[in-house]
């Protein structure tokens, strides 16, 4: 990642960032759980932490969390709204390419819209350093913006083509299986969950409210089997460290 990136980033942090719950932090937190069970006594790393929002959210059900970023601003926003939880956490600064962390520590390690900022190659260093820091057998899962997804797809486009897209290079990802494999996880599955947070990219698009409504109204009138024809805003990578 560029210094450029890491500008795009210090900038975003440096304004006023929400900690209100919302549906997408909401299903990132019941991916979570789905792929550890338990979470109240578990030791989890989140390479990447932005906000940390979910994060603190996994400490207030008992987690042992640990907060990676090379934002001090981001950890500064995190370490304000885990002290105003009363909540406990372990906040690190520093490139997740190169943690400052011990092997074979966490239970689970993950992160949502983070990887798709990086080559493939930086990709797979930064998994293998997940995988490091991950006890034998411990979970490893990554969410990425999906590349199968339509709304999201349509907003980012637009936004960049009128210069009001803020998050800078960022590519979708259509599987990780091949970073997975050349990291060393044992790779299990795959799967994509949020199209209804994806519209929230239409807003992007003026006057799109319209057609955001009416896509929304329709969706959720769908059985569930016609729902899962529609790819979701992430993709959801899960594996296992090696032992």
């Amino acid at each position: 990642m560029s210094d450029g990136q890491k500008a795009v980033w210090d900038r975003l942090w440096s304004r006023e960032v929400s900690y209100q719950w919302d549906s997408l932090s909401q299903s990132i937190f019941e991916t979570i759980c789905e792929s550890v069970g338990e979470v109240k006594g578990k030791r989890v790393l989140e390479a990447g932490s932005g906000t940390g929002k979910v994060s603190l959210h996994l400490a207030m059900e008992g987690a042992h969390v640990t907060l990676v970023d090379y934002s001090e601003k981001a950890l500064e926003n995190s370490r304000t709204a885990f002290r105003q939880a009363n909540c406990e956490g372990s906040f690190v600064l520093s490139d997740i390419r190169r943690m400052h962390a011990l092997n074979n520590q966490y239970d689970l390690t993950w992160n949502a819209g983070v990887l798709e900022h990086f080559t493939f190659d930086e990709k797979v260093t930064i998994l293998k350093e997940m995988a490091r820091v991950t006890k034998p057998g411990g979970t490893i899962v990554i969410m990425t913006p999906y590349s199968k997804c339509l709304p999201y797809r349509i907003g980012k486009a637009f936004a960049e083509r009128q210069g009001t897209w803020m998050y800078g290079v960022e590519q979708p990802v259509l599987t990780l299986k091949d970073e997975f494999a050349h990291s060393g996880i044992t790779f299990l599955d795959e799967r994509d969950i949020g199209f209804v947070n994806s519209l929230d990219f239409l807003d992007f698009i003026p006057s799109s409210h319209v057609i955001k409504n009416l896509i929304l109204e329709w969706y959720e009138g769908l059985p569930d089997a016609d729902k899962s024809l529609f790819p979701g805003y992430l993709l959801v990578s899960k594996g296992i460290a090696a032992g």
